[in-house]
């Protein structure tokens, strides 16, 4: 068994739109299905500092990150990870502000495409159960 912990960015816009990433790993289970801008932290990071790094990497928007809104923890079974064990996920997701930049995909990451929904359209594309936990949070 693993543990795994992240941040999470909550990105909108002046449209009431939510910005998503597209997970781009083969092999991985939710491969092609959309997430929230974030990732693992790296050893040394703060949670925050995590946060606004991924959240460049994944889009090319800068941001600065609130406070946390919620922490996302969730059990993966051995079906559902790549390295076929057992896991801990645990996110903190944050509320970006000052969001500044033009959205980009990711180069040579685990994603390849950033863009805005409409919660609704967010809702109804195939995702990651992040992305529930996120608008449920902010709906």
């Amino acid at each position: 068994m693993w543990r795994k912990a992240g941040a999470y960015v909550v990105c909108r816009d002046d449209r009431d739109r939510v910005l998503l990433t597209r997970v781009a790993s083969p092999g991985d289970p939710d491969n092609g299905k959309w997430t929230m801008p974030g990732g693992d932290m790296e050893w040394g990071e703060t949670p925050e500092q995590t946060a606004r790094r991924e959240l460049a990497e994944e889009s090319g928007l800068t941001a600065d990150v609130g406070r946390p809104i919620g922490v996302f923890s969730r059990w993966v079974g051995e079906h559902e990870s790549t390295s076929g064990q057992r896991a801990h996920m645990l996110g903190i997701i944050y509320l970006a502000h000052g969001i500044s930049g033009e959205i980009r995909p990711e180069f040579e990451g685990t994603t390849d495409a950033a863009a805005w929904f409409l919660l609704a359209e967010a809702r109804s594309v195939p995702h990651v159960p992040l992305v529930d936990f996120v608008l449920d949070l902010i709906d």
